[in-house]
């Protein structure tokens, strides 16, 4: 106990337990007391006196001192008030008329456990054993007073804690200060597991989270991916991360509470709601057996469920219960199979434990007055007459083995700080020495219950945790096998043949969705429907998972492959290079530009010829030179569109229309101009203009207009006007790519001048038909520009009606007959003529000569004579 003294305000600690004089008063007084109140109840009421005895709330329940002590608080009574004096101040006390018989029973084992352990300590160390422990009479309050009386104690080196969340708090607010490992039967608050609030709690239960990993790796292994789940309230939350974390992912199931015994219709009522069968597996969850059995006997019994799996949650794995749950399943025809978890310890008998807690403890000597406790308590409980007439005994509290659990894992620790050299004779170092091999992640220790084998736990998350066995009981053989273990995070088999005979179970009322398919539930409620039908995923979605209950839809650059169960990017649509039409643009370029190369070959060997000299050799020369830069721009129109693809096609387009439109109309007027001065006999209007010089000046200034034109539109504009461009249609569809113009108003300015020269030579070749000069060059001329105005016209009415993959064929055949028409039209008649043998060079110039002297004599406005043929 903390004393203090008021003048000086100093602290000291009594040590506990008490000397005799200390004790004694206490003892006599309670004695006293309880004698009294015996006898005045009795005399009253005889039933009521075997239930009430009364505690001072400061004293042990049991007390030994020793050079190392274990601590220990239970909630054993219940705390009341009563009337004092008369008047309104109350006074309180510990009643024992209902008593919690399992934590007297708790009680009692640890002390014998402790005991044996102290006749261990004394002959390896010569180091005695005590204990101390306090009832905390189901009160937060006298928690906290027993917790600071604990601590008091120097030679405390650990503490059983109570078994309630809150009581826990309290007593590790007070124990963490003094590094004293508190060990609870299990946690049943998150704040726990939080080692920053509190560092010295442990748990000797893994939370229900881990236990619900535990049970999910099972499931993995097993195969079971479709189940229908049952469960209590407190096990909720490890019912709902199955069901969130595995089920709804990887398959399909029922959820349901089932706690009390007017919730058994809720299976009924579920299977009906949810349609189809029920399923193969049965997983059920309650740490309550008499609702397990109650859910077990509803599925076999009433609901007639037959070949069927079971499997019983993790907490409910008591090996004591599995006779029970056996005669169920065989009262059914079928091969039904249970899989019990058998938790280590939960199974783990303490050798005649039982028998010695249901001796007649009337005939015991009372060593401490938690004896007297559990005397009143057996009065009450044990032994007790069941429903029948027949006297059962009572069986010990399935959590005694963790309570022991904890306390050896602080005797192994004291151990090892007694065995080590640099062991210290003060126990404040052996205290932090025992709390560091304790928190120590991972330790394992080997806790041996008498003759039992030796369990082996490990420290883990502040949770001290050991294996579980998985049984099973198939009712087809009768027999009860053990198939494996299972952890955390892996099952290890031991059976691998029981695995064969009862993993992979997909029974369901639907079939599997496969991925590239989804389920369509047929109804819809709160908790995940079973039954469905499965449904191909729409267009562009997708699912890559067995049984996806939506599909997902890809990202809008994306489309679904023919499965749909992955996303690609969608196609890109151009003229390939082995494409047919890229084929034949292919093949025709080269031979456009042979063409080409060829005629100028030809011209260049006949330049003194007069139907050469007549249509002017520069004049024909940047002919030749236009048509060879356009066939390559019909080609460049085939290629993969991209920006310098798109701009090379645009200008060499721009320069090939400009050059070919300024040397026709230069030609027309030089021709135009010298005729109409001979017949009315004046000099040329245009003069100097016409020669070639002129010629050559014209050229420069259309040629670079036009290149002015696109420069600008290309550093002040949003790209090149005829820029690369990649759009869809509709979402998910297919990328086209295509050269398109960015700005009409700049495409067509650099498009004007060409189109005004083609009109205008078009114009004056239809005016100059009967002049005679070479030979119907100016019909040639006029045929070739109506040609491909027309087609220009044509062109220009359908491209923005084409398809995107047509468009670029569409500009290339344009370009192609472009050149090729002026080509024939213009060249062909002049090599008919050169190769024409049966014509004289004399004779042809005399022809020319005759010809020009007739039309320049003729009156005005009256030719005379038509052109040459």
């Amino acid at each position: 106990a903390v004393v203090s003294t008021q003048s000086t305000g100093a602290v000291f600690y009594r040590p506990f337990p008490y000397t005799l004089l200390n004790i004694m008063p206490r003892y006599i007084f309670t004695s006293v007391l309880l004698a009294a109140l015996l006898i005045l109840n009795r005399s009253s009421d005889d039933e009521a006196g075997d239930f009430c005895w009364i505690r001072g709330l400061d004293e042990p329940v049991a007390a030994q001192d020793g050079d190392f002590v274990i601590g220990a608080i239970f909630n054993i009574g219940n705390l009341v008030s009563y009337n004092k004096t008369g008047n309104d101040s109350h006074a309180q006390y510990c009643s024992y008329e209902t008593i919690r018989e399992y934590n007297v029973q708790k009680a009692i084992i640890l002390r014998d456990y402790i005991d044996k352990q102290g006749v261990i300590l004394k002959a390896k160390f010569n180091k005695t054993l005590g204990y101390e422990m306090y009832d905390a009479c189901a009160d937060k309050a006298v928690t906290t007073r027993a917790s600071t009386r604990i601590v008091s104690n120097k030679k405390i080196i650990g503490v059983s804690g109570a078994d309630n969340a809150e009581y826990v708090k309290r007593s590790a607010q007070v124990t963490a200060s003094y590094h004293i490992p508190t060990f609870v039967y299990m946690f049943s608050d998150n704040d726990l597991m939080d080692e920053s609030l509190y560092p010295t709690v442990f748990s000797m239960i893994d939370t229900e989270i881990n236990e619900a990993k535990i049970t999910i790796e099972f499931l993995k292994m097993m195969g079971y991916t479709y189940m229908d789940i049952w469960y209590h309230s407190y096990s909720k939350e490890m019912a709902y991360y199955i069901y969130d974390s595995y089920v709804k992912k990887v398959g399909c199931g029922r959820i349901r509470e089932v706690t009390t015994e007017s919730h058994i219709p809720r299976i009924r009522e579920t299977l009906e709601q949810t349609g189809g069968s029920a399923s193969q597996v049965q997983l059920i969850l309650s740490n309550s057996f008499a609702r397990s059995k109650l859910i077990l006997n509803e599925t076999v019994n009433s609901l007639g469920f037959k070949n069927k799996i079971y499997i019983f949650g993790i907490s409910n794995g008591r090996a004591s219960f599995i006779e029970e749950y056996i005669q169920i399943l065989n009262s059914t025809a079928g091969n039904n199979t249970l899989v019990f978890p058998l938790a280590d310890f939960l199974n783990t008998q303490i050798e005649n434990s039982s028998a010695y807690l249901n001796e007649d403890w009337t005939r015991k000597d009372t060593r401490d007055p938690i004896d007297s406790i559990y005397r009143i308590a057996q009065r009450n409980k044990c032994p007790y007459i069941d429903g029948i007439g027949q006297e059962k005994q009572c069986g010990i509290t399935s959590w005694l083995p963790y309570m022991i659990g904890g306390t050896q894992l602080v005797l192994d620790a004291l151990n090892h700080s007694l065995a080590s050299p640099t062991n210290s004779e003060c126990n404040m170092d052996n205290k932090d020495t025992i709390f560091r091999n304790i928190i120590e992640e991972g330790r394992n220790v080997q806790i041996q219950f008498s003759s039992q084998p030796p369990v082996e736990i490990t420290v883990r998350d502040k949770t001290i945790t050991t294996g579980y066995k998985f049984s099973v009981y198939e009712s087809k053989t009768g027999e009860s096998k053990i198939l494996g273990r299972g952890y955390r995070d892996r099952m290890t088999v031991t059976d691998p043949d029981l695995l064969e005979s009862i993993s992979g179970y997909q029974k369901t009322c639907s079939s599997m969705c496969l991925p590239g398919w989804y389920r369509v539930f047929e109804r819809g409620l709160d908790v995940l429907p079973c039954c469905w039908k499965c449904s191909r995923c729409p267009t562009n979605h997708i699912s890559t998972t067995n049984n996806s209950n939506v599909c997902q839809e890809c990202d809008s650059a994306m489309s679904s492959n023919d499965a749909h169960t992955a996303c690609l990017l969608t196609p890109e649509i151009y003229i390939q290079v082995r494409s047919y039409k890229f084929i034949i643009g292919a093949s025709c370029v080269p031979f456009g530009m042979i063409m080409v190369i060829a005629t100028g070959i030809i011209v260049f060997r006949n330049e003194d010829r007069p139907v050469i000299k007549a249509s002017d050799p520069g004049y024909l020369y940047m002919t030749l030179f236009s048509l060879l830069l356009g066939y390559p721009t019909a080609l460049v129109s085939l290629m993969k569109p991209s920006e310098s693809v798109c701009s090379t096609e645009y200008f060499c387009f721009g320069v090939f229309v400009t050059l070919i439109s300024t040397n026709l109309l230069y030609k027309c007027v030089k021709v135009y101009d010298i005729f109409a001065a001979a017949q009315n006999f004046k000099s040329p209007t245009f003069g100097k203009l016409l020669k070639s010089t002129g010629q050559t000046a014209l050229n420069l200034i259309t040629l670079s207009t036009t290149l002015v034109i696109l420069l600008i539109d290309k550093f002040t504009g949003e790209g090149q006007s005829w820029g690369y461009k990649r759009y869809q249609q509709e979402l998910h569809s297919s990328w086209y790519l295509v050269c398109a113009s960015r700005s009409m108003g700049v495409l067509g300015g650099s498009m004007v001048m060409p189109t005004i020269f083609f009109l205008i030579t078009m114009i004056l070749a239809f005016k100059m038909r009967q002049f005679p000069h070479n030979f119907r060059e100016s019909l040639n001329i006029f045929c070739a520009t109506f040609v491909v105005v027309l087609c220009s016209i044509m062109f220009l009415a359908g491209y923005n009606y084409s398809p995107p993959e047509v468009q670029p064929f569409l500009r290339s055949i344009v370009l192609f007959i472009t050149c090729t028409a002026f080509l024939l039209c213009i060249f062909l008649p002049k090599i008919a003529i050169l190769s024409n043998k049966n014509i004289d060079v004399d004779q042809e110039r005399q022809q020319v000569l005759r010809a020009v002297r007739k039309f320049s004599s003729a009156p005005k406005g009256k030719a005379g004579a038509g052109p040459l043929v």
